[in-house]
């Protein structure tokens, strides 16, 4: 009965997850149609992709990628061997820990904005110009700008796959599933109101 019970459990789990998945690609695409009709292949919108480049690369590795597996088997093995409330001062520390680094890193980021788009670009943008309101500016000080308002995603994210990793190993996977779905419509709202 308990292998039915699991079996029941795990074939829920993926329904869950596989919906959340497949809202977050069509909404992904949706994203990505909006943007295009909004800003166009133009120089704005290179310059938006580019300054989104770094925290999202950085966000995989750590927020989705060693953070998120490393402290998802061992908050599992707390809830399992020593129970929850050693588990829940587990995250505590660990969520403690990732806000001072990532605030770290999101400072660092800012600080060194500059350097990291003239990496990122290979110092081929100074030249050209793009429009910013009504005024003229150079492509590179718009994706310098850009990125340093983008930073604080990485932090905020990093702490929500704390939060997802969580609810993952107390068997909740609605809301972690849906978080890229969530991301991809307030992209889109965000897009629409601001283009």
């Amino acid at each position: 009965m308990a292998a039915a019970d699991d079996r029941r459990m795990s074939t829920r789990a993926t329904g869950v997850v596989g919906i959340a998945i497949l809202s977050s690609r069509v909404l992904g695409l949706i994203r990505e149609t909006v943007f295009a009709g909004l800003f166009g292949a133009g120089k704005n919108l290179d310059a938006f992709l580019m300054a989104f480049r770094l925290p999202n690369l950085l966000r995989d590795l750590f927020a989705e990628g060693a953070l998120s597996t490393a402290f998802i088997t061992t908050f599992s093995k707390k809830i399992a061997i020593e129970g929850d409330q050693s588990a829940w001062r587990l995250a505590n520390k660990v969520a403690t820990l990732t806000a001072v680094f990532m605030s770290a890193v999101t400072v660092l980021g800012i600080a060194f904005a500059p350097q990291l788009v003239d990496l990122l670009t290979w110092g081929s943008w100074s030249a050209d110009t793009v429009s910013f309101g009504d005024t003229l500016v150079s492509k590179t000080a718009l994706t310098i700008l850009l990125t340093r308002i983008m930073w604080p995603f990485m932090l905020l994210v990093s702490l929500a796959a704390l939060v997802m990793g969580m609810l993952n190993a107390k068997h909740v996977f609605g809301p972690a599933g849906m978080a890229s779905s969530y991301f991809n419509l307030g992209s889109i709202i965000d897009g629409v109101a601001i283009g």
